[in-house]
């Protein structure tokens, strides 16, 4: 039987027989009973609120007491940086921890999240949004608390997947809330190509605080409306070239041109930049020689990292050296997807107008070894060389060249890092190639013990590579390189087939 049920039948019972005068008197009794329990309760919540307060404070006494007997005590200052280093990490391709590691700090006591919410620069780290993922409820309002916390400091933007696949801003409430903060972008990274709309909406807005942007490998055609013009801090610039692209590019100290336009354009591009401190060019080679263009100064200029493809064999990559005067580099790179014809004359000739180079790595290049001795005898800074599967010039040849005597300057007398991949026992002997190794090397011991002692620095790395269907070294050679590394050499060896 129910509550209600078994209170009808105990009333019933309690007033049969009774006038409808006397059953009213009943509920004023009932009314009069309801006003003095409810003044009871109404103390009793009093009491309560008094009682949970004084636990609330005793546990705050609890939590400072604690603290004041703490065997460590950090600055608020030191705690931060504690903070950041916990929190902050260096921004990689497509992903971070930084939301988890912020919020975790965040969540570890009430001090931790004061503090934490009230230094903005802790929530700075990489804002990272999938375009193509579908937004559950509240995401917007996630980050538009994050980027508050952030506020008024700059933040990095990482958009991946397609954004053509979100036809407008507003049918992403987090792309939107993102495109809303847009003069505190750091950095802006795009993982595909961008809509004609999307750079659109950046051409309306500022972008003071843009350092760095990365428009995507490829383009669909769209690259031509982006404008970066509004980008008063832009350094670093990675784009696929396009002649209608707009950006401030004077003040480009770093640019890097992808998806293998062709050589014209990104010289043009080039040629744009007066300041250009580091240049990475992927582009393809010439089937016939161009006409000779003016020469394009870049008196800044220290990295230059150039890759080149074409379906055709021995093109002609070098007019692309012969368009520059750099006279401050200092690194050099050259890829080769395809055989590329290698003139020594115009190799030297640029080698002349950069006669600081301290650092040259060649993969795939045709050039033969006495083609590259010409080249290391005019590098005499040059103290790191890595060549790649430049079958044709790794050969004794060379070895016995860089071969070091005490009655003769070798070449390069410099070099420090060696590193040779893709090298092959039937192209060179491993006697000369020891040789060569152990001449440029001696213990500390055995260098206090001559009179004579090296001229030219000891090693300080040696990577050698076999070709992966290459067959080995002999059991002797490996001996001799653990003998070396025993002796401090920091040398490694790897690759090839036992047979």
């Amino acid at each position: 039987m129910s509550v209600r049920a078994a209170i009808l039948l105990e009333q019933r019972t309690r007033t049969e027989g009774k006038s409808r005068t006397e059953i009213q008197q009943l509920i004023e009794d009932s009314h009069s009973e309801i006003r003095s329990v409810e003044s009871q309760i109404a103390d009793l919540e009093l009491r309560l609120a008094s009682l949970v307060e004084r636990r609330d404070r005793e546990r705050l006494v609890t939590h400072v007491l604690r603290y004041i007997i703490s065997p460590i005590h950090l600055p608020v200052e030191l705690l931060l940086e504690i903070f950041a280093f916990a929190i902050c990490e260096k921004l990689q391709y497509g992903c971070s921890k930084h939301f988890q590691n912020a919020y975790r700090v965040s969540h570890v006591c009430s001090h931790w999240r004061q503090l934490s919410f009230s230094t903005p620069r802790l929530w700075t780290g990489p804002i990272n949004v999938d375009v193509e993922a579908t937004c559950k409820a509240g995401d917007a309002d996630g980050f538009r608390s994050w980027l508050a916390r952030s506020a008024p400091m700059s933040v990095p933007i990482i958009l991946t997947g397609k954004l053509q696949r979100a036809e407008t801003i507003s049918s992403h409430p987090v792309l939107e809330e993102i495109l809303a903060i847009t003069p505190r972008w750091r950095s802006l990274w795009l993982s595909q190509p961008a809509p004609a709309w999307f750079f659109a909406r950046l051409g309306e807005r500022s972008l003071e605080s843009l350092e760095e942007a990365n428009l995507g490998p490829e383009d669909d055609g769209t690259i031509a409306f982006a404008s970066l013009d509004a980008a008063p801090l832009l350094r670093k610039l990675h784009v696929v070239p396009h002649p209608r692209l707009r950006a401030p590019w004077a003040q480009i100290t770093h640019v890097t041109l992808m998806g293998g336009r062709g050589p014209d354009i990104c010289l043009d591009i080039i040629a744009q930049c007066a300041n250009l401190a580091m240049v990475s060019v992927d582009t393809c080679s010439w089937n016939l020689l161009p006409p000779f263009r003016k020469r394009i100064p870049l008196p800044h200029l220290r990295n230059l990292e150039l890759e080149f493809y074409n379906l055709w064999n021995e093109t002609h990559f070098m007019p692309f050296l012969d368009s520059l005067t750099a006279p401050a580099l200092t690194s050099l790179v050259l890829y080769f997807g395809s055989p590329c014809r290698w003139l020594e004359s115009a190799f030297t000739a640029f080698q002349l107008r950069s006669p600081h180079l301290t650092s040259l790595e060649l993969s795939f290049a045709s050039l033969t070894s006495d083609d590259l001795k010409v080249a290391l005898f005019h590098a005499p800074l040059l103290s790191e060389l890595e060549l790649h599967y430049c079958t044709h010039c790794v050969d004794d040849d060379l070895i016995l060249a860089l071969h070091y005597k005490r009655d003769s300057e070798p070449l390069v007398p410099l070099l420090r890092n060696l590193s040779l991949r893709g090298i092959s026992p039937t192209t060179l002997s491993e006697n000369t190639l020891v040789g060569m190794i152990t001449s440029r090397w001696q213990t500390d011991a055995k260098e206090e013990s001559q009179a004579a002692p090296m001229t030219i620095p000891r090693w300080t790395r040696v990577q050698l590579g076999l070709q992966p269907t290459s067959s080995k070294f002999s059991q002797k050679f490996e001996n001799i390189i653990g003998n070396l590394k025993r002796t401090g050499l920091p040398i490694s060896y790897s690759g090839g087939i036992t047979k």
